[in-house]
């Protein structure tokens, strides 16, 4: 693996950057396809006159086609590649939002989110694992947070378009959008997003070496005559079995608690903060623009995250955000009476919570190797998801029986807080191996943890 090894050492060349700005845009569409809904939402709810609990269920649909595309489209990426599985997914998000665009009631509405969230969610965790391999050792932690900023400026930019095209043209307009975009981007990766390295020498698929010569000399290297030896782990393992084999495994479910609690308080915030600030407000602009405010704040968290990676170990960096998050919660929901006030706390909300996501983003990859690495960050993702889509439901059943907005601010520190230990262990985990060793080789499965 010295090709690898020397690469990941080595500056990163303008292929290099153009891949990760490939994914970046990629996953910025996804941001705007998913946040779509919530901020259609309010219209939608007027125009059809959608009950919270079926609102609840259709701000959940695209969550749970994450956590389905997440677990079973994922590990394909470990199979037939990272790109071939990240264009096939664009293709069906945008299905899903021209679709969604031509519902005529909220069942066909519902099934077109989950088919957008299937496609969002085998390409979220794989194009990470893609980032994560053509990035710099140096640079690894500061380029997952700015690729984690992308779903957040995504969905911010979906806040800014909203309220003018909704008012314009509906809330239809919003998810043709979408469509639209998703197509173009299409067609973008299919021409320019390359195949993984690290997959190419680990797996070994048919024309491999001229595949893997081809993206070599576009980095300005020299061709190989031969593939470089693949470890003995690596060969003999599959995706599945490496993920539940030995201390492996125990790192793997802090990744699916901690991560699931996280983005379960993340998508209850992200999902109903502008309905619950419309309603309390009585301005549903005013609900659109203090979710924009999260994801900006969110925005803000993953690129202070990416410039703090610089100095600081992603897994301190991940705890603190964590805890932070927690008492972020707690302020919101005590100063939500006052909206200005609570439009301000929601940026730090934002800020928080998206620097864990990234956090995590971080860290995972550094758990597996390259046989896998999409297998086991896409479990994580998809099982964290199973348990998260939950939490808009959730909120929709405790809107209706009554519960303030404050309260259950208030109730959603606890997961935070549940994941910031999940944390500590897995920290704790890796440096007893570490310290097994007594150093830690500088490869893309550690450099990022």
């Amino acid at each position: 693996m010295d090709i690898l090894r020397e690469i990941h050492r080595s500056r990163m060349t303008r292929f290099q950057v153009m891949a990760v700005t490939v994914a970046l845009v990629m996953i910025l569409l996804d941001g705007f396809d998913v946040a779509a809904m919530a901020y259609a939402a309010p219209a939608l709810s007027a125009e059809w006159g959608v009950e919270p609990v079926m609102l609840g269920y259709l701000l959940s649909a695209s969550l749970f086609g994450m956590a389905a595309g997440s677990i079973l489209l994922t590990p394909l990426a470990d199979l037939i590649g990272r790109r071939w599985l990240a264009v096939g997914a664009m293709f069906v998000i945008t299905l899903g939002m021209a679709l969604s665009a031509l519902a005529p009631d909220e069942t066909w509405l519902l099934v077109c989110r989950l088919l957008t969230g299937l496609g969002v969610g085998g390409m979220m965790a794989n194009l990470n694992v893609l980032v994560s391999e053509y990035a710099s050792d140096a640079r690894r932690g500061s380029i997952i947070g700015i690729y984690a900023a992308g779903y957040p400026i995504g969905a911010t930019i979906g806040g800014v378009v909203a309220g003018p095209l909704i008012d314009a043209l509906g809330w239809h307009s919003l998810f043709w959008a979408g469509a639209l975009l998703s197509g173009l981007m299409f067609l973008v990766a299919l021409a320019l997003l390359p195949e993984s390295l690290d997959f190419l020498i680990a797996r070994r698929p048919a024309g491999a070496l001229e595949k893997a010569n081809r993206i070599l000399v576009r980095m300005h290297r020299e061709p190989l005559a031969a593939l470089p030896e693949a470890p003995a782990a690596e060969r003999s393992s599959s995706g599945i079995g490496e993920i539940f084999r030995g201390a492996v495994r125990t790192r793997t479910f802090m990744l699916w608690i901690g991560y699931a609690c996280l983005v379960a308080a993340y998508y209850f915030a992200n999902t109903w903060t502008p309905q619950i600030i419309a309603q309390a407000s009585g301005d549903k602009a005013l609900g659109i623009q203090t979710g924009t405010l999260a994801n900006l704040g969110g925005i803000i968290g993953c690129f202070l995250f990416s410039g703090l990676a610089l100095r600081f170990r992603s897994q301190r960096l991940l705890f603190g955000a964590l805890a932070g998050a927690a008492g972020a919660y707690v302020l919101f929901g005590t100063v939500f009476s006052v909206v200005p006030v609570a439009m301000g706390t929601a940026v730090l909300l934002g800020v928080l919570t998206t620097a864990g996501i990234a956090g995590f983003y971080a860290v995972a990859p550094g758990v597996y190797t390259a046989t896998a690495r999409a297998t086991g960050i896409g479990w994580m993702i998809g099982i964290g998801r199973l348990v998260s889509i939950a939490a808009p439901i959730l909120v929709g059943y405790l809107v209706d029986g009554g519960w303030a907005p404050e309260t259950i601010f208030h109730l959603f520190a606890l997961p935070l807080l549940l994941a910031a230990a999940c944390v500590a262990v897995l920290a704790l985990s890796l440096r007893r191996e570490a310290a097994a060793r007594h150093t830690v080789p500088a490869t893309p499965a550690t450099a990022s943890a």
